[in-house]
């Protein structure tokens, strides 16, 4: 069997003997010595995937090989539903609570902490990207996962809940989105990134944050001029004053039992958006009240309040959830068992702020312990006790006193102190699987003959952003459409701007000339041009229908994404040239 017609690593780079995709060249019966013994096959992930699929599935006998890529694919897929579950029901609920305590205003803490929750999977992605290959599928995934939320994501919100957007905030969301890839272009075209191309990238979302903070400033004093007038006239003004159906209908809602749920990115969206409501019903005040009050049934006691926490299928989720849910919910409650039991969530949405007395104790003295032997921090002496077996007394301390000195029915005072602990345990978490997502990624190229492109564009980018699909169109149908499109411009923005300019910033300061050579895929010059294509589509369309978001809008970006695919997939399987690449014959190139 061949997997390789040509040994070309990235369409244009040539595979050396010293690359692992070099394999294909080794007889079959040498193959797994080789890899074993090649450095460039050696991962950085706790499982060596490419030894496993060479050693463990014979690459000369075309079902079994198959059968080990196809497993792999499985792997990949039920890691990223370890990432989305991390991050929307641990990363997201701690950093809430932290931006809460800095007392950062709602725009500021949702372009910088929130939108560093929901795109943790891209950030850390980007991070744990060696240099070259690495960074080659890293950054077609930033790009292609820009395409496929800007075109997919937002036009499914058009198609299922159309609705008007707010003009301005649009406008400067898509003029920092758009002029940020056409700088990105230019600065990567030579394949060389200097230390202050990379840091400008970081200093252009520093200004968004700027611009953001200041239009906000400028509304609220406006605000405050209008509210002194009596009688107001505009429509628009008056309209901010009355509460919404919307949250009429989710303010009465009790408060969740407990601060794990499949909804928790949703409950956590929806709240936010609601605290912003000005509440001048009095009826809406007491049905708040109520709210707040209601006793959801959460039981009593030490063990049963634990053994109710450590539960992976909450009983209001299975209720609530279809069949493809509940799927999911069987998928994930392994892993559930596993997060619970590590990682402290401190969630405001929920009954006693997530507080559980057994459990949280716990995970004091647990996670700091898997903290030390993940950072491989073990074998450090502090005199005669590895640090690992200090930290364990000390956090077994902690929690005896934590079980004695508080209340099982109240959370203490320094509750919110968890949700910085949550937070430190979720990024941990996020890292670790980050690097075994890109491990598995590059090892499936080796084994495949997949390019890293293809790779970064399809199964990353769609994995790191199914997530972003479901909970903004669960969003948008909730009658918060507004909410839900936004993120789809802002989520990508910060992904992009901050992956890539912490990642660049990173490889170039460990270099003498404060620069990284960087591969640029073939495919990337299309991807470049089919993310504007998609930023400039939608500009234009909203303000030829005053900014209207209708069901022809969901349609045409569909169309743009679906062209976007073809050309890609001709593309790799070489029926067309890639667009905008070299059309040099490949020894031409200059590398």
């Amino acid at each position: 069997m061949r997997w390789r017609n040509s040994l070309y690593r990235s369409k244009s780079i040539p595979v050396t003997e010293d690359d692992c995709s070099y394999v294909w060249k080794i007889p079959a019966d040498k193959r797994c010595e080789w890899v074993r013994s090649t450095s460039d096959c050696k991962l950085n992930s706790y499982i060596q995937y490419a030894e496993i699929l060479f050693c463990t599935f014979d690459s000369n006998t075309s079902y079994l090989f198959i059968l080990g890529i196809t497993l792999s694919v499985l792997w990949l897929l039920y890691l990223f539903l370890i990432l989305g579950t991390t991050a929307d029901n641990f990363f997201c609920p701690s950093l809430a609570v932290i931006a809460d305590v800095l007392r950062l205003s709602e725009n500021i803490a949702g372009v910088t902490i929130l939108a560093f929750g929901n795109g943790a999977p891209d950030v850390f992605t980007s991070l744990v990207s060696e240099e070259g290959v690495g960074e080659l599928i890293m950054f077609v995934e930033l790009i292609g996962a820009g395409v496929f939320v800007t075109a997919v994501i937002a036009g499914t919100i058009g198609i299922i809940a159309p609705f008007e957007i707010i003009a301005k905030t649009f406008m400067r969301d898509c003029c920092f989105y758009i002029l940020s890839i056409i700088w990105i272009s230019y600065i990567s075209e030579d394949d060389v990134i200097e230390l202050w191309e990379s840091l400008s990238l970081l200093l252009i979302y520093i200004l968004f944050i700027i611009t953001v903070v200041v239009m906000q400033w400028v509304d609220n004093r406006e605000s405050s001029r209008k509210a002194k007038i009596l009688q107001i006239q505009d429509d628009d003004m008056l309209q901010s004053y009355l509460s919404p159906k919307t949250a009429a209908a989710h303010i009465s809602k009790p408060v969740k039992v407990g601060p794990f749920s499949i909804k928790t990115k949703i409950d956590l969206a929806i709240a936010a958006e609601i605290s912003k409501i000005h509440l001048d019903s009095d009826e809406l005040r007491a049905s708040s009240l109520a709210a707040l009050s209601f006793q959801t049934g959460r039981p009593t006691g030490l063990f049963v309040e634990f053994i109710f926490d450590m539960n992976p299928i909450k009983v209001y989720d299975w209720r609530n959830a279809n069949i493809l849910l509940k799927f999911v919910l069987i998928l994930r409650a392994p892993i559930m068992i596993i997060l619970q039991f590590i990682i402290p969530v401190v969630n405001q949405t929920v009954e006693k702020s997530g507080w559980s007395k057994l459990l949280n104790s716990i995970q004091l003295c647990v996670l700091p312990t898997i903290a030390i032997v993940i950072l491989q921090y073990h074998d450090v002496k502090l005199g005669p006790l590895p640090l690992v077996v200090i930290i364990l007394i000390l956090g077994g301390i902690a929690s005896a006193i934590l079980i004695a000195k508080t209340s099982l029915d109240e959370p203490p005072k320094y509750h919110n102190a968890f949700a910085l602990l949550g937070f430190s345990g979720a990024t941990l978490v996020v890292w670790v699987i980050a690097s075994e997502v890109m491990a598995v990624l590059e090892s499936i190229g080796f084994a495949s003959g997949i390019s890293d492109a293809m790779l970064g564009l399809t199964l990353l980018a769609w994995g790191n952003s199914v997530g972003d699909l479901i909970s903004n169109v669960a969003i948008a149908r909730q009658g918060f459409a507004r909410m839900g499109y936004s993120a789809c411009f802002g989520g990508p923005l910060f992904n992009t701007l901050v992956g890539l300019g912490l990642n660049w910033s990173f490889t170039a300061l460990r270099h003498s000339d404060y620069r990284t050579k960087i591969i640029n895929s073939d495919m990337m010059p299309g991807c470049l041009a089919f993310l504007l294509c998609s930023l400039i589509t939608s500009t234009i369309y909203l303000n030829i229908t005053g900014f209207a978001v209708r069901h022809s809008y969901g349609y045409l970006l569909y169309s743009i994404y679906f062209v976007f695919m073809l050309i890609n997939i001709l593309s790799e399987i070489k029926f067309i040239h890639p667009l905008g690449a070299d059309h040099k014959p490949l020894n031409e190139k200059k590398y």
